[in-house]
């Protein structure tokens, strides 16, 4: 079996051949971190003995090699999860291949981290929720109390109940942004366009200070 040394360079040089995660063994950290341990205990020893041999001053390169080698896998590795994590929160996938242990955890610490930043600094990043069109927007209706049995009933309608369009309101766009997906309609959020949107698409817009409310009627008409 190679040394850690020898493997520590077989590793770099896999890292840096492909675009994902290399594969490594699932201890590479904890046996990496006791491996450098060792070794800098090992030229220490030596040097204190003997200031002037060489078996210290071979070990003690050795040791600045190996961290060097372990340091650029480590990095190397760090700038693919921290790219991961940030395709993940725009919408991209969250498997994250021949991932470590200790890299998963720093993935979903990222990935929760980005995702927080958008949803609380820029709302009107993240795709919007809204009722389909024809959808009613008022509560769910209470339960009506029993009608008393003597009570006659009203004959049912001939035809089916109206549907009810939901109801809108306009805004002015403040600011020129990604198109915004309104059930199966995609609408583009130009400056100074006057939209008519459902109540809710429009007062998410408003409190992401992407739209102001247009007052409308016979005497503002929209403009």
């Amino acid at each position: 079996m190679p040394d850690h040394y020898s493997q520590l360079l077989e590793w770099r040089r896999n890292e840096a051949a492909v675009r994902g995660l290399a594969k490594l063994p699932h201890d590479f950290y904890r046996a990496t971190s006791a491996y450098l341990a060792e070794v800098r205990k090992s030229y220490e020893i030596d040097l204190r003995e003997n200031p002037s041999g060489r078996k210290g001053e071979i070990s003690r390169q050795t040791y600045q090699r190996a961290s060097q080698i372990a340091r650029d896998i480590v990095e190397a590795r760090a700038q693919k999860v921290l790219s991961s994590a940030f395709q993940a929160s725009v919408g991209g996938s969250r498997e994250l291949l021949n991932a470590l242990g200790e890299e998963r955890a720093m993935f979903d610490s990222i990935l929760a981290t980005l995702t927080a930043h958008r949803r609380e600094s820029a709302p009107y990043l993240e795709p919007l929720t809204v009722a389909p069109a024809g959808a009613s927007l008022s509560p769910a209706p209470t339960v009506a109390p029993a009608r008393p049995e003597s009570e006659p009933r009203p004959a049912p309608a001939s035809a089916g109940p109206a549907r009810t369009a939901p109801a809108t309101s306009y805004v002015r766009v403040l600011k020129s942004g990604r198109p915004l997906e309104i059930g199966s309609e995609t609408i583009d959020l130009r400056e100074d366009d006057v939209l008519s949107l459902p109540e809710d698409a429009a007062r998410l817009l408003i409190e992401a200070k992407v739209a102001e409310p247009v007052a409308t009627g016979p005497a503002r008409p929209v403009t």
